[in-house]
């Protein structure tokens, strides 16, 4: 049915929600689904030999993996990105990423006017990843680099931006009182639009670089181990300061 390594596999970890898509060209052959937020690992390859084997397909039959590089969850950007390149230096597969934010604004612009866009998601409690988008001849143009901001600096920017702003994320849903409250005008869209479709994800897919070099994850801030290091350590009776400095030992070499 296809021709081998003509297919593009598409790996999104960014979130709780674990998706996989699948296709040749623009044409999804298949997709699926998970929510995981704390057992993707468990997930992620055994879905994806399941929806090649469903399909009569094998991974000769993958010729590039698109990942989603971030912001996000540090674990599951990097169990995606390492799943990627796993898979992709045995079989000689390219890689190249996706901005999640990007493909986040691509789904909501293809269904409102000129309004910008704002992807809000959670990065943690009182926390979000913010960036803005708008519409230009078609395409999906950044108003500003995604950042991570307080509610009320949210709030601030999205307010400055426009009259009548089109808000999503998993960030604004689980603050949703607080954002209805300080952005009355704002359009909200509903929570289908807190995870971007297979056939985005595979669309984005065909207008990125690919090569075999790792994909280079987006990380806003620091994962929170590294943020309460030295709670853990003390609590593990370990010196603080000797764990920072095992831990730049072991990142940087």
């Amino acid at each position: 049915m296809y021709a081998d390594s003509s297919l593009t596999l598409v790996l999104n970890g960014a979130e709780a929600r674990l998706q996989i898509a699948c296709g040749n060209g623009a044409e999804l052959v298949f997709s699926q689904e998970w929510f995981t937020p704390r057992h993707g690992m468990q997930v992620l390859v055994p879905a994806l030999m399941d929806g090649l084997t469903r399909m009569g397909l094998t991974l000769n039959h993958v010729g590039r993996i698109a990942v989603i590089r971030g912001p996000g969850s540090f674990t599951g950007l990097r169990l995606v990105l390492s799943t990627a390149l796993g898979l992709a230096r045995p079989l000689g597969l390219t890689m190249g990423g996706i901005d999640y934010m990007n493909a986040l604004a691509t789904d909501a612009l293809a269904m409102t006017a000129d309004a910008p866009v704002w992807t809000v998601t959670h990065a943690r409690r009182g926390i979000v990843h913010i960036q803005g988008f708008r519409n230009v001849n078609g395409e999906t143009e950044a108003l500003c680099p995604a950042d991570s901001a307080t509610l009320e600096e949210t709030a601030t920017r999205i307010k400055a931006s426009s009259s009548t702003p089109v808000l999503l994320g998993s960030g604004l849903r689980k603050n949703l009182a607080f954002f209805m409250e300080q952005c009355p005008e704002a359009l909200i869209l509903p929570e289908r639009f807190d995870h971007p479709a297979p056939e985005t994800l595979l669309a984005l897919a065909q207008h990125i670089e690919y090569s075999t070099e790792p994909v280079e994850p987006l990380y806003i801030r620091p994962c929170d181990a590294e943020e309460n290091l030295d709670s853990i350590a003390a609590a593990k009776g370990l010196d603080p300061q000797q764990a920072r400095a095992t831990l730049t030992k072991l990142t940087t070499t």
